[in-house]
């Protein structure tokens, strides 16, 4: 096979299979995601996964946001639950859950697909759903009932809403909205409307402007998640603006004893079975309490501890509480599909000076390199991790594009100077 200076081997792979990768990509998380999800049957190996199918069965029965039907509860966040609900009042069994969240993966690659569109990078599709279909964990935890799926899926549209230019009244009530449901389906996304929103400032030529539409769609966040916090003060009467987990979480990743290689042995620590006496109202507060007490008692060992896990944000493995959900196989599995990923992102922030960042890349390379600062004030996870690694996979079927484009653009004006 001969080419011209035009067509080379990476443009004709961009013409004519990214398509077609996108495509394939998309039928294994819609049709093998059912396979795997009729596979795996009812069994819910993990607890969290119990927790939150227990909230959503007693919402379906009318028994309200409870885990035993009586007494009410804001343990978990309200989004993920009221959906399961929604499916489960509608006959869906615990299969029938599982497929929802492959679903939610082929709207990711669909929101994907319409972001790179959007920044004239739509060819690189087809390396980023290849690339995210590869990346195992991803099918993996699409099989159990973990709101992560959902999340990426919000994480993605809110980038999809934030790129658009110009960005009008209606794209910033929109990011009001989805910035509470953003927090709403899993704390831990609180930390992404801020990103954004300095993102769109810094990178305006029209700040004032920006600013003003920026103050649209806190209001409209505020207003959301203002219904929640009315519930939960209406029941436990006190202020709980989302949970009242994840004081126990800041704690497990911020008490002098923390092992971040056994961090779950937790529940046999005196701390959590005194706090295990507490109303559920008033757990909260108390490792809150206790994390402060660390901070400000032991600062050196608290900031030692933050970087390390910081460093451990990025590991490839983490130890869980289910033996054997992590052996060694899936161990290799997780390096060599997780790295190159990583090591790419890396190249291309070593290669500013030289390449400087769009727009598009300070979105992206924020969003990741801040998900690490943020996740390393509690406790980091893959399974936290994970929406941002799909926002990776995007970003480097971004910056392939991009460099094909501009090979085809120094080829394109060799041709026009006759050389």
């Amino acid at each position: 096979m001969s080419f011209t200076k035009r067509e080379t081997f990476n443009t004709i792979f961009q013409e004519r299979y990214s398509a077609r990768l996108y495509l394939f990509s998309l039928a294994v998380f819609i049709i093998g995601g059912f396979i795997y999800s009729y596979y795996l049957g009812a069994q819910l190996k993990f607890r969290d996964e119990r927790l939150y199918l227990a909230i959503a069965k007693n919402i379906a029965a009318g028994n309200g946001f409870s885990f035993d039907g009586l007494k009410p509860t804001a343990f978990l966040p309200p989004v993920y639950p009221f959906l399961l609900a929604l499916f489960i009042k509608m006959g869906a069994s615990v299969v029938w859950l599982r497929y929802m969240n492959f679903v939610f993966l082929g709207f990711c690659l669909f929101t994907m697909r319409s972001i790179l569109q959007y920044e004239k990078a739509g060819k690189g599709i087809g390396l980023a759903a290849i690339l995210m279909l590869g990346y195992c964990v991803i099918f993996y935890t699409a099989g159990t009932l973990y709101p992560q799926t959902l999340f990426a899926l919000i994480l993605l549209i809110v980038v999809r809403v934030a790129v658009q230019q110009p960005f009008r009244a209606i794209y910033a009530f929109l990011l009001g909205i989805l910035s509470a449901v953003i927090v709403l389906v899993h704390g831990t996304g609180i930390f992404v409307p801020p990103v954004i929103c300095v993102w769109l400032v810094v990178t305006s030529n029209k700040k004032r402007q920006i600013l003003k539409r920026l103050s649209l769609a806190v209001f409209v966040s505020i207003c959301c998640l203002s219904a929640w916090a009315y519930r939960n003060y209406t029941v436990f009467h006190r202020f709980i603006p989302l949970t009242t987990h994840g004081g126990d979480i800041l704690y497990i990743g911020n008490n002098p004893h923390t092992s971040l290689s056994a961090w779950y042995e937790y529940v046999n620590e005196d701390f959590y079975k005194e706090a295990s006496k507490l109303p559920e109202e008033e757990q909260n507060s108390y490792y809150v309490r206790r994390t402060i007490e660390f901070w400000t008692s032991q600062p050196w060992h608290a900031l030692r501890l933050y970087f390390l896990k910081l460093t451990d944000y990025f590991n490839f493995r983490n130890n869980l509480c289910v033996s054997g959900e992590f052996n060694t196989w899936r161990a290799v599995v997780m390096f060599i599909t997780y790295y190159p990923l990583l090591f790419s992102l890396i190249a291309r922030i070593l290669s500013v000076k030289r390449f400087p960042f769009s727009r598009f890349d300070w979105l992206l390379s924020s969003l990741y390199i801040g998900s690490a600062f943020f996740h390393a004030v509690f406790l980091p996870r893959i399974r936290f991790r994970l929406p941002y690694d799909m926002l990776l996979t995007m970003y480097i079927g971004y910056m392939y594009s991009a460099i094909i484009r501009g090979r085809m653009f120094i080829a394109a004006g060799e041709d026009d100077n006759g050389t």
